[in-house]
Parts: structure tokens; sequence; C-alpha cells
């Protein structure tokens, strides 16, 4: 009689507790994501080439970097977010100075001058390029998505 479920005292002891609500997200076209990641970089270097051709070479120093580090941090900030363009330009300055802090705390602990150098060189540009990349790619999602894509589901 003592484990009897319709008991209610004893149920709310004996079970587990219920599970907190999964908050609705966003589901991520990936066919527009990649479009979208790789035309980004490009758009922006072929409207600004004309800086001395300094866009163009951010894409061979830069590219790199923003494949590895925004590809996941994309897909995690766009599960959860509309992917603002404003607000991924604002994201994409918070991960260089991320970047920055941990290049120039490696710098200090190795004590190699090429290490500051070489951290000054990438988030100096990335200052630039970086926040201009997220901004067109924010840009061509939100364009080129579809509405299915534009509203957070519940799972």
């Amino acid at each position: 009689m003592l484990l009897n479920p319709q008991n209610p005292a004893l149920a709310a002891v004996l079970m587990p507790p219920c599970a907190p609500p999964y908050p609705p997200r966003y589901i991520i076209d990936p066919v527009v994501f990649f479009a979208a990641l790789i035309l980004a970089p490009l758009l922006v270097a072929l409207l600004t080439f004309w800086v001395f051709f300094i866009p163009v070479a951010a894409i061979f120093f830069g590219g790199p970097v923003y494949l590895v580090v925004g590809t996941p941090l994309l897909l995690w900030y766009l599960r959860h977010n509309d992917g603002d363009p404003v607000d991924l330009s604002w994201l994409a300055v918070k991960v260089i100075a991320v970047g920055l802090l941990l290049g120039l705390a490696l710098g200090a602990v190795t004590g190699s001058d090429d290490i500051y150098g070489g951290t000054l060189f990438l988030c100096g540009f990335g200052m630039i390029f970086g926040p201009a990349w997220a901004y067109a790619f924010g840009k061509l999602y939100r364009f080129m998505r579809r509405d299915f894509f534009a509203k957070p589901r519940s799972f």
C-alpha cells in the first residue's frame, strides 16, 4: 500500500520531477547557411576591393579563421536567435576581442614576440573585416532563407 501510485502524496515523492519545457529553437536552413557563409566574405571583398586590395588579402588571412571559428559559433547562435545582422556584427566583435585576449595571454606566457605580432595583425584586421563579414552573412542568410526557417519551433 506504501507504493500505491494512486496516493498523490507519495506519487509526488516517488516520481521524478518533470523536465523543464524545452525552449523553442530556430531550425537552420543548411544550404542557405553555407551559401551565406561562403558568399559573405566574397561579397565584402567585391564591394571594397578598390582599397589597395586589402579585402582580397583579408580573405586569405582571415578566411580560415572565419570558417573554423565562425561556423560552429554561427550554428550555435542561429539556433537560439533570429540572426539580425547587427547582432551578428557585435558577436564578431566580442569573439575577436576574446581571441585578442587569448593571444596576448599566450604571448605573455611564452614570451614570444611573434605571437604578439600575429595576434595583433589578425585581430587588427579582424576588427574591421569580421563584423563586415558577419553583417553580410546576416543580410544574406535572412534574405535567402525560406519562411519555414524564420520562426522558432518547439520540439
